[in-house]
């Protein structure tokens, strides 16, 4: 070990056994303020709002996830591609659908709705189903980690990620199953 890093070991040990808050969780504190204030950020926007080096902010985020799944928390930090985001242990939101915002519009949830029940599918066909605004919804529930698309010729292929049936809770075979008996019924009528 380096003397400057024996130095700061010293330091931070002297610190926090007189209660003060050491540099390392001065640093916590910063990226955590950040991720509850927003919907999330990719290290590199917490490294250009803190001025904290990208890799310092990667073991910090790591220790951070750690501490927060402690049973007793209500709330937790995750990974989701490459943002970082606080939110609410999934299970606790039944407690709080009345009072949280709804995460994604209708009309994307519209055609997540349609992506899920025709999966996988071709982009052009939701755009000819959902209009131009498809385009939007598919980036965007792409970045949420809803869906994945695969270039295939002129258009892409989507299907749905498995972040989407952990967050619906729902399996494979459930939503199969839901979607085949509604067909079926829309059939009758």
């Amino acid at each position: 070990m380096s003397e400057n890093n024996q130095d700061e070991v010293e330091e931070n040990k002297t610190k926090e056994e007189n209660n003060e808050e050491t540099p390392r969780e001065k640093n916590k504190a910063k990226i955590e303020a950040l991720l509850f204030a927003t919907n999330g950020l990719t290290i590199k926007e917490i490294s250009k709002r803190t001025k904290i080096d990208k890799k310092k902010i990667d073991e910090l985020l790591e220790e951070l996830e750690m501490e927060y799944l402690n049973d007793s928390k209500g709330v937790h930090i995750l990974k989701e591609g490459d943002i970082w985001k606080m939110s609410v242990k999934p299970e606790h939101t039944p407690d709080l659908k009345d009072i949280l915002p709804p995460e994604m519009p209708k009309s994307i949830q519209k055609t997540l709705a349609i992506i899920a029940s025709e999966r996988p599918v071709k982009q052009s066909l939701i755009v000819k189903i959902r209009s131009n605004k498809a385009y939007n919804h598919i980036k965007k529930l792409e970045k949420m980690g809803f869906i994945a698309t695969e270039k295939q010729g002129r258009t892409k292929i989507i299907d749905l990620t498995e972040k989407f049936f952990k967050y619906f809770r729902v399996s494979e075979s459930e939503l199969k199953k839901k979607f085949n008996s509604e067909n079926t019924e829309n059939l009758k009528a």
